[in-house]
């Protein structure tokens, strides 16, 4: 395929700011602009600036009109507009339909596809004024693009054609990358309007000219050197200012004049707290003040000049109101622990973060078995033999926090970098789970659960965990970590958490974001084919007829969705094959539903024949 587009009769859906312009963008390129469409009489004069001479016509012209469709409507249109046009057979077989919404991938474009079009997905990172000035700024803009890998070079073609630098984003990172974005351009505003206001209640007429100094110098410090740019009363460790400045934003907040900025303060200090604590600009004493002191009401907190509180006496060992401590590096976590005393009961709960409704119940169990709790979130290479799989596995630790410090009774998250971890690269001794895993996950996924015991042992060794917790659902997981206890003798108890299910049966999981909507639906014949193994037990069908009871459900599956790995019933000591057809057994099944693995199992209680 031809990876530069030639001369398009290009048609504009939507001609907002952002339609007006790229579609100017592509005129200049070269392309013609066949038609548009504008709902508004302010689209229609824009229209008029930017595209002179180019029809207004009605969508259904537009798109009939044209080779390359641009769609540059609101995000929540996007899916019902596809939709609709390919109801109604508009689109063409090889005709390019682009999105320019940052939210979504070409998966929205389906219905698109499905008619014989080329989805593409372009998001230029920037914002639109709707004049000519945008085209000027859209030189050297990056563009988000997604599209099948034989037509990504045509997708990356058009932004270059547009002076843009296209930037590949796979569909799975679309919802990360856009969250990034809209947090990091639209927060900004509002912070910075938050601190115009404030400077307005202090007697500043213009508190831009007074912010822009150094607001400017903190954006290019931040965006050049990260968490390394940070200044202040925080990354000083000053409690006592900090204490201050609820107190002033409380006065201001009683006054209604600005409500919103006073729990904002708070929450972007407590943020602040963690990445200075992490970038080491601040010690755990100190950090574990600063929390305190944000946890409190503003005039109970530490005054001016006064030494911010030590850490909060609780029912729970180390807990704090604030959250639990965010601890980075493996000295903090020695720290904390040695602080706890002998005769605290320590509990762990091991993650790789993206935590879910399933993690959580890990956590409440552990919150009943122990005084002190810690959760650690570590993304594991040593647990991914593609490194696609390690790239695109979703990092949200601030997301994690938060999920925490909603659900209380977390004292301490642990969450070291890789070299953290393993300072000197690849470890050279390694836990081997031997020949249980080899088989099942263990044949898939060569190596996974070495890696997998490896981390497992050091997080239990640094945790000084006396009790941890690991969900039923990664049944083979469970397994080898209790292996792993018994023959190496190590003085910690593992208890089983129970599955947890979303509302139609499937079972938790990180990867379950990935499915789409059809894909979903298909998943569901893996809950279901446990379902009927369970029913069938419970009527007294030997095992083979249990078996074949799953069977027959995932047979119904959609085989160009579904891709059965395996369906077995095991020992749920050792998950070797059940061989005496009688007693405890799980039935345990992996398939790969689109690009998604998923696994699942069930208890099964097999029936002596009457």
């Amino acid at each position: 395929m031809n990876e530069r587009p030639g001369r398009l009769g290009v048609g504009v859906v939507g001609a907002g700011r952002v339609g007006a312009v790229l579609g100017s963008a592509l005129r200049a390129a070269g392309h013609a602009v066949v038609g548009l469409s504008a709902s508004s009489t302010a689209s229609r004069d824009r229209a008029e600036a930017m595209l002179p001479g180019v029809p207004v016509l009605g969508v259904e012209e537009v798109v009939e009109r044209s080779e390359l469709v641009l769609l540059t409507v609101p995000d929540d249109v996007l899916a019902d507009l596809v939709s609709g046009l390919a109801t109604l057979e508009r689109f063409v077989p090889g005709q390019l339909v682009v999105h320019t919404a940052g939210r979504y991938g070409t998966d929205v474009l389906a219905p698109a596809m499905q008619r014989g079009a080329i989805p593409l997905a372009i998001h230029p990172a920037m914002t639109f004024t709707g004049t000519s000035m945008d085209l000027s700024r859209l030189v050297g803009a990056p563009f988000a693009v997604t599209a099948p890998g034989p037509v990504l070079p045509i997708a990356q073609a058009l932004v270059v054609e547009m002076g843009g630098e296209p930037v590949a984003l796979p569909e799975t990172s679309r919802a990360l990358y856009h969250a990034a974005l809209a947090h990091g351009a639209n927060h900004l505003v509002t912070l910075t309007a938050q601190a115009i206001r404030v400077l307005g209640a202090a007697g500043i007429e213009d508190g831009g000219a007074m912010l822009r100094p150094l607001l400017s110098a903190a954006l290019d410090g931040a965006l050049r050197a990260g968490d390394g740019a940070l200044t202040g009363p925080v990354a000083r460790g000053d409690g006592g200012t900090v204490a201050e400045h609820l107190e002033t934003l409380a006065r201001l907040d009683a006054e209604g004049t600005s409500a919103d900025v006073l729990p904002t303060y708070r929450t972007l200090a407590r943020a602040t707290t963690q990445r200075a604590l992490a970038t080491g600009r601040i010690r755990t004493d100190q950090a574990q003040a600063l929390m305190d002191v944000l946890a409190g009401a503003g005039p109970n907190a530490a005054g001016p000049g006064e030494p911010a509180p030590g850490p909060t006496t609780t029912a729970r060992a180390g807990a704090s109101s604030s959250g639990p401590l965010l601890v980075h590096s493996v000295t903090d976590l020695r720290t904390h622990l040695d602080a706890l005393g002998p005769d605290v009961r320590r509990a762990a709960v091991f993650t790789m973060g993206a935590l879910h409704a399933g993690h959580l119940s890990l956590i409440r169990t552990a919150r009943d078995l122990a005084d002190h709790v810690t959760v650690t979130i570590f993304i594991n290479p040593l647990q991914f033999d593609r490194a696609e799989d390690l790239a695109t596995y979703p990092s949200t630790l601030d997301a994690d926090l938060e999920r925490l410090r909603e659900l209380g009774g977390v004292d301490l998250v642990f969450a070291p970098a890789v070299e953290e971890m393993y300072p000197g690269g690849v470890p050279q001794v390694r836990v081997q789970a031997g020949e249980m895993g080899e088989r099942l996950e263990g044949a898939s996924r060569p190596g996974h659960f070495d890696g997998m015991l490896t981390v497992v042992h050091k997080l239990m060794s640094l945790t000084r965990a006396d009790v941890t917790v690991f969900g039923r659902k990664d049944a083979q997981q469970l397994a080898l970590v209790r292996q792993m206890v018994r023959d190496l003798d190590l003085d910690v108890q593992v208890v089983a958490g129970d599955t947890v299910r979303e509302n139609d049966g499937l079972a938790l999981s990180s990867r379950n974001v990935n499915l789409s909507p059809a894909e979903r639906a298909e998943a569901l014949r893996l809950s279901g084919a446990l379902r009927a193994a369970q029913r069938a037990a419970e009527q007294g069908a030997p095992a083979g007829e249990v078996l074949g009871a799953a069977e027959q459900v995932l047979a119904e599956a959609a085989p160009d969705v579904v891709d059965l790995d395996y369906l077995e019933l095991v020992d749920p000591v050792t998950m070797r094959p059940h061989r005496t057809g009688t007693g405890a057994a799980l039935l345990v099944v992996a398939a790969r539903v689109g690009r998604t693995r998923l696994i699942d199992n069930t208890e099964i209680a097999l029936r002596p024949r009457s």
